[in-house]
C-alpha cells in the first residue's frame, strides 16, 4: 500500500522556489512511494530514469521535488 506520494514539479523561473507547486508547475509527474525517505530517492531516480522526458528546459525552469500524503477514505 503506497500512503505517499513523491510529486516532481518542473516549475518556469519566474516563480518563486517557494512557490513552485502542484497548481502553478508546468508539469508534475507523481511517483508512489511506500514512506517519506523514499519520496527523494525515487524522484531522483525517476529523473534520472527519464531524465530526457522529465528534464526542465535550462535557463526556464528548474525542479522541485514533493512528498504527500496520500488521502485514505475513513470508516465512518
Amino acid at each position: 500500500m503506497t500512503t505517499f506520494s513523491a510529486l516532481i514539479l518542473i516549475c518556469s523561473l519566474s516563480v518563486s522556489a517557494s512557490d513552485c507547486g502542484p497548481k502553478n508547475a508546468v508539469d508534475v509527474i507523481k511517483v508512489p512511494v511506500t514512506n517519506e525517505l523514499q519520496c527523494g530517492l525515487m524522484a531522483q531516480s525517476a529523473l534520472a530514469g527519464n531524465g530526457a522526458a522529465f528534464a526542465p528546459r535550462p535557463g526556464k525552469e528548474f525542479v522541485k521535488i514533493m512528498c504527500k500524503r496520500n488521502k485514505t477514505k475513513g470508516t465512518h
